[in-house]
């Protein structure tokens, strides 16, 4: 399998991570998120994206990161995947980057076992070390319906 091809660059906090750019249908700044109860904890809520509701991923606790900049994110990557859009939420977006396959590595064995789910490898760059994400496995787990963001 190829790892090369065009990827959107976020970060959060000190890490910098790339998702495949071909699944993001937009970028938000500063969208509205509607708190959900009993929504699982890497959903901070629901938002409505022109009529749509939308699942708001809090991207560091689904990283299983610590949120140390004391900022709440205040971008969305609006990504679909598998037949869903969900608004992935992070602290910054960078460029969108051509990479090959001769800089890219397995992850470390020692990366926390929750990233180490979602992250199927890494990219060294020259300036830094880019964490590659699998954009289906983020939305794994994330089920919260309609019905239950209109009835709470």
């Amino acid at each position: 399998m190829s790892n090369a091809g065009d990827y959107l660059t976020f970060s959060l906090g000190k890490f910098s991570f790339g998702i495949i750019a071909t699944d993001v249908l937009e970028l938000n700044k500063n969208l509205s998120v509607t708190h959900v109860p009993k929504s699982p904890e890497t959903v901070r809520g629901i938002a409505n994206l022109r009529g749509q509701l939308v699942p708001a991923i809090d991207m560091y606790k689904r990283l299983g990161l610590d949120n140390t900049t004391g900022q709440q994110e205040t971008i969305a990557i609006i990504l679909k995947s598998k037949g869903m859009v969900v608004a992935l939420l992070v602290d910054s977006v960078g460029e969108i980057i051509s990479l090959e396959d001769d800089t890219f590595e397995p992850p470390p064995p020692n990366f926390p076992e929750m990233s180490r789910e979602l992250v199927f490898g890494v990219h060294k760059l020259t300036s830094r070390l880019l964490l590659m994400l699998d954009h289906t496995k983020i939305i794994q787990g994330i089920n919260v319906s309609k019905k239950q963001a209109l009835i709470n």
